[in-house]
């Protein structure tokens, strides 16, 4: 039996520049990158304490209505769209993470790790907000190397999906990784002094 063709991601995303967007095309959007929208909140929940109160489900909803209210972006394609979910699912652990932490002083900290596996070992787990900060600390110095490790911790992608999405060899991934979590590791070490 053949195996389905994939829905035309960029087709609907280069449709939903072209004005007000029909509801039909919103839907098919959606139902086009359900899956992978779940697979990549499912490898970010992966990481998170067992009680966490988001499930993956809600973080693909409360992604997917972020990303639907930006008409703005001029999107180029189903890596630029990957690349932006994964982000706004990033930045929504991370609300979470600090509306969390400002009830309980210090407390409920989100772990997730600079592995290319978010579970990883337990040696290797880092709070997610002082990622975040470092991360964004590391984005003013370099912001390839910013989305290199973005893309592989919190979207999930292989070195080729990375090279892909952003344009470079898997060599240049690979050394960007390599140096982006040495630079991450001792950045969060010092603390971001």
């Amino acid at each position: 039996m053949p195996r389905p063709h994939p829905p035309d991601i960029t087709g609907i995303l280069t449709g939903l520049d072209d004005g007000p967007v029909p509801a039909e095309a919103g839907e098919a959007l959606f139902e086009a990158v359900y899956e992978e929208l779940r697979r990549i909140a499912r490898r970010l929940m992966n990481g998170q304490r067992p009680d966490h109160t988001l499930q993956p489900t809600a973080l693909v909803h409360e992604a997917y209505l972020k990303l639907a209210d930006s008409r703005r972006v001029p999107w180029q394609g189903r890596a630029h769209f990957m690349r932006v979910a994964a982000r706004a699912m990033r930045q929504i652990l991370i609300n979470h993470a600090r509306d969390r932490s400002a009830l309980k002083r210090g407390g409920a900290w989100q772990r997730v790790t600079l592995d290319e596996d978010v579970a990883g070992r337990p040696d290797r787990n880092l709070e997610l907000l002082e990622l975040d900060d470092a991360l964004q600390r590391l984005a003013s110095r370099d912001a390839r190397m910013a989305q290199v490790v973005e893309l592989k911790v919190f979207a999930g992608m292989k070195v080729r999906e990375v090279a892909h999405v952003l344009g470079v060899s898997p060599r240049t991934v690979d050394n960007d990784w390599k140096v982006a979590r040495l630079w991450l590791t001792d950045e969060m070490k010092r603390g971001g002094d």
